[in-house]
């Protein structure tokens, strides 16, 4: 099996399709400021398709006080209710109720103008409706999976929905024109659920300037939806007998993990501060991971994650472990452990507490480096590429 890493570089056909502005449908079950990560790339990719001159959709999920229809970044944003309840994670039952809403809506808009090509983030429940209009009207779609979406990605959760889904996953990844993946090692789990799979990687990128570099405070960050995978109990129950004088822990974010971590919390010698759930665009985000030195993330399992590329760019040391999609992300710039491992992530703290300037060089190590690979401006032109070739060639 062949993987096609960066898809720009076997790109041949990119100047004959580039002619005319399309009319692009998004679909996804996260927009800000609802979901994590996935979030923040549609919405970013969105942007640079219509930074290109494309007419955009946007098809997501709606939520209590946020408008149902508004224009973001040029983007025509539609939300449509499926009663989600959580605003960081929806339920399999939340995702098919809005893949049925969404189709209709979908249905409508494009018998009043066709769409060219979709962009569907996440197999399903998106790539539901992608599949469908491209069955009923012949329209293209590319699919980014992001993880969950994948087989074999989440141990404490969605197993079940995996198993009885499967058919109909495979039947959606076959059918679409492009599958792309932020990561390789996201490529990889795909294909040993997908025989003869031959996908494409393309790293998720960053906005530059939205995490700005702020005068440094001893202060650890670690930021993200709060499940077991992510690992932050084992970050706590690392920290917890160490003596750091001035040192303080921030962490932001809401999830079933919340009442394991408040305990946790609440027997470290380190001040720890759980602020609960903030928008990624509310200033106080960018304020935290501004003045942080360090940012933790003991994930056992990552895609390619759009909060390693916050802490990199505002200028944080890294502390985070060394699997699946993280090492391509930070590259040599942080510093790798093993997942679960106390130990090494207790020896990590002290070695950057113990030599602040080595904080302050992997810092810059790090935005140097967010700033060099991860631009959305060049890697929303790849997307917008592959986008018009599978539409001249459809």
């Amino acid at each position: 099996m062949r993987s096609k890493i960066h898809f720009q570089q076997n790109l041949l056909l990119s100047e004959q399709a580039l002619v005319n502005a399309m009319r692009i449908l998004v679909l996804c079950h996260e927009f800000p400021p609802i979901g994590g990560g996935a979030a923040a790339v549609c919405a970013a990719l969105s942007a640079e398709y219509r930074a290109l001159d494309n007419e955009v959709v946007v098809i997501t999920m709606g939520s209590d006080g946020v408008p149902r229809q508004e224009q973001i970044d040029g983007c025509e944003i539609h939300r449509v209710d499926c009663g989600r309840r959580r605003r960081e994670m929806a339920s399999p039952w939340e995702g098919l109720v809005w893949a049925n809403r969404a189709w209709k809506m979908v249905n409508q808009l494009h018998s009043r103008k066709p769409f060219d090509a979709v962009h569907a983030h996440f197999i399903m429940p998106a790539g539901i409706v992608a599949h469908r209009l491209k069955r009923q009207a012949g329209v293209p779609y590319i699919i980014t999976p992001h993880g969950s979406d994948v087989p074999g990605y989440n141990r404490e959760r969605l197993k079940l929905a995996h198993v009885v889904a499967r058919p109909w996953w495979r039947r959606i990844c076959a059918t679409a024109d492009r599958v792309v993946c932020p990561s390789a090692s996201l490529l990889h789990l795909m294909q040993k659920s997908l025989r003869h799979f031959d996908g494409h990687v393309i790293p998720n990128g960053f906005v530059p300037g939205r995490f700005l570099h702020l005068k440094k405070q001893k202060r650890i960050l670690l930021c993200s939806r709060l499940i077991e995978r992510k690992g932050f109990q084992y970050f706590l129950e690392a920290i917890r007998d160490l003596d750091l004088p001035e040192w303080e822990v921030d962490i932001v974010g809401d999830g079933p993990m919340l009442p394991r971590l408040t305990e946790l919390a609440n027997r470290c010698r380190v001040p720890v501060h759980l602020h609960g759930w903030i928008n990624n665009d509310d200033p106080r985000l960018a304020e935290f991971y501004g003045r942080a030195s360090i940012f933790a993330f003991p994930s056992e399992w990552e895609n390619f994650s759009i909060a390693l590329l916050e802490a990199m760019s505002a200028g944080c040391a890294v502390i985070t472990t060394g699997i699946s999609g993280n090492p391509e992300a930070i590259g040599g710039t942080g510093l790798l452990v093993q997942p679960r491992d106390v130990i090494a992530l207790r020896e990590a703290v002290q070695a950057l507490v113990a030599v602040p300037d080595r904080c302050v060089e992997l810092g810059r190590l790090a935005r140097a480096r967010v700033l060099d690979k991860f631009d959305w401006g060049v890697l929303g032109r790849e997307y917008t590429d592959m986008l018009s070739i599978i539409q001249v060639n459809g």
